[in-house]
């Protein structure tokens, strides 16, 4: 006799959108959260990699902000009163920031993994996922998953917002007992609402019917890059999106205001990405066994390694 099913929390499809199964139900297609591609499976980012990035990005936040505070009050009190115990009090806040972050930064495990992929493969009708720092297979049918724009809210000092990951829900049966599994994927629709989800949905119903042929491309991975490239990444982002804003007709004319405004983006975004990369560069994300690597197409190939009088040469 089977087992009885053990089912997720009823609260966790409140305020999310169910999702028709009827292929372009009023949101086109678009790979908007697919990793990468092949004739028979789609690699999928998970809702995990965007948190446990910003965990670390979390730490130039609060340098930022703190050092930010240190000017203001600075400001405020004006140089005439600034002594060595008041400089010294304002460094010490600083790094009691930075501290903070870390902890959050440690304690969300962050440092251990990177997130993970949802794998779903159009031969076996399978949807394959690992959650973050676990080694347990989870597989589920496709045919019988559920689908929902998941509804997240997020409250800070700052204001309210919310977040939309695709929320795809199925039973592992390997499990004892049947368990209902959540996979959370996607882009994670912060201004546009659960329209990248829907977009999402609407292209893996066309994938698996049709494969990948007619539907828009995903980005190109890009190659892995030193450390220090990667760090400089997110500035090179930012500059030439700058550069694009200024040749745009009439950009210089908006450069008054322009300029501040990506000075702005670059203090909030474009720092606690560097930080992001160069922290996390060296950890990895949730490994597949290599049988699904193979079976999805996705099996990394080693290049041979070619030796000249003992000295390696990368071919």
């Amino acid at each position: 006799m089977m087992s009885e099913i053990k089912r997720l929390p009823r609260n966790l499809r409140v305020g999310g959108t169910q999702l028709s199964r009827v292929i372009h139900a009023g949101v086109p297609p678009f790979p908007d959260g697919i990793r990468q591609v092949n004739d028979q499976c789609a690699e999928i980012f998970c809702y995990a990699n965007f948190t446990q990035s910003g965990a670390a990005g979390f730490i130039g936040s609060m340098f930022v902000v703190a050092v930010a505070g240190m000017f203001f009050a600075l400001g405020i009190m004006g140089s005439e009163h600034m002594t060595y115990r008041v400089a010294g009090d304002m460094l010490f806040s600083v790094l009691i920031a930075v501290a903070i972050a870390l902890l959050f930064y440690f304690g969300s495990g962050a440092h251990r993994s990177r997130g993970g992929f949802i794998r779903i493969h159009r031969g076996t009708r399978k949807l394959y996922f690992i959650y973050p720092r676990q080694k347990r297979l989870h597989i589920l049918d496709w045919d019988q998953l559920e689908a929902l724009a998941g509804y997240i809210p997020i409250v800070s000092a700052s204001g309210y917002a919310s977040r939309h990951p695709l929320y795809l829900i199925g039973v592992d049966y390997s499990m004892d007992p049947p368990t209902e599994i959540c996979v959370a994927c996607g882009n994670l629709g912060l201004f546009d609402g659960d329209r990248s989800a829907k977009a999402l949905w609407s292209y893996l119903q066309v994938f698996m019917e049709r494969g990948p042929e007619g539907l828009p491309e995903p980005p190109v991975v890009p190659p892995r890059q030193s450390r220090w490239q990667e760090t400089l990444q997110p500035y090179r982002d930012w500059y030439a999106g700058l550069r694009g804003r200024l040749t745009r007709r009439y950009g210089l004319l908006k450069a008054p205001i322009t300029i501040p405004l990506w000075l702005g983006w670059l203090l909030i975004n474009a720092f606690p990405d560097s930080v992001e990369a160069f922290i996390q560069y060296n950890v990895p994300y949730t490994q597949f066994p290599k049988e699904i690597d193979r079976l999805c197409g996705f099996e990394k190939k080693r290049k041979p390694v070619i030796r000249v009088n003992g000295k390696r040469i990368d071919p």
